[in-house]
């Protein structure tokens, strides 16, 4: 079975020309030069469009057929940080089930050789049946689906173990936390609830602590220049209020000083001179 039903950009342009007949192989390739879609390559360079990249591209030709939206703006309302279009939503009995993984293909739009990257990188596990048959959990499909919009940025699998690293130490402060609220609850319902709502308050603190840290560091990093620049503005500013105010304080010691003598000793009174007690004798 084929890892990926993948379609050349002629495939594309005849599958979508009924509804644009001005689509074009080079119009495509221009939108990929604007930056707003980005397909896949075969290792000699050949463009390949996955469900998802079609899915975009409709959506870029109706916001212009529709719209009128200038490109600019058409890439503004696609662009976001891990994905381009929303993440689907996988329904329970999905996440339930185990899945073989010759059908992850069609359900996820991944190859099957990238989720085997994600095994080997412990982001997911490929579990072995009886019959020796290769499955995948259904609640790792938002790993997968997330991993593979990474690599749109060229993160690979590889790159995303620090993650693993960092979920497996955090678990254990979850856990912790999460049994001493979960109490004395006996009610599964109940129960299920009250820790999907702890879970999602815990996660919520604790990836604001973790978005701001890494904010910081990676704005500090891009910034340094300017940061440092402010920085020696700032011990400049500090140096001429410091010696504006020593200056000021020297020129108040003097003051203080005399006035300080000046209670200390009080000015002499002026005797009265010689001829002045002879002329009072007189």
């Amino acid at each position: 079975m084929a890892e990926r039903n993948y379609l050349s950009i002629g495939q594309v342009v005849n599958l979508l020309r009924g509804a644009y007949p001005d689509l074009s192989n080079s119009k495509i390739r221009f939108l990929e030069d604007e930056g707003l879609i980005t397909p896949h390559r075969t290792p000699k360079g050949y463009r390949q469009y996955s469900k998802e990249d079609v899915d975009r591209l409709e959506v870029i030709l109706h916001l212009q057929k529709t719209r009128y939206m200038p490109l600019n703006v058409i890439k503004q309302r696609l662009v976001g940080l891990l994905s381009d279009v929303p993440l689907k939503t996988e329904p329970k009995e999905t996440k339930q089930k185990l899945h073989p993984i010759e059908t992850i293909p069609d359900m996820l739009g991944v190859e099957i050789s990238f989720i085997r990257s994600l095994a080997e990188n412990d982001l997911i596990r490929i579990i072995k049946s009886p019959q020796n048959r290769e499955l995948v959990d259904g609640r790792d499909f938002p790993i997968i689906r997330y991993c593979s919009e990474l690599s749109r940025f060229h993160i690979e699998p590889r790159n995303l173990r620090q993650y693993v690293s960092s979920a497996n130490r955090e678990s254990s402060m979850f856990e912790q936390v999460l049994v001493s609220m979960l109490g004395m609850d006996t009610s599964d319902d109940e129960r299920d609830a009250k820790l999907e709502r702890a879970f999602k308050k815990l996660h919520d603190l604790t990836e604001g602590v973790h978005t701001a840290l890494l904010k910081n560091r990676v704005f500090e990093s891009l910034n340094a220049v300017v940061e440092d620049a402010d920085i020696d503005a700032l011990d400049e500013e500090i140096a001429r209020s410091e010696s504006t105010k020593a200056k000021s304080e020297e020129a108040s010691v003097p003051a203080v000083a005399a006035k300080d003598e000046s209670l200390v000793h009080p000015s002499n009174v002026v005797a009265p001179s010689h001829s002045l007690s002879a002329n009072t004798g007189k």
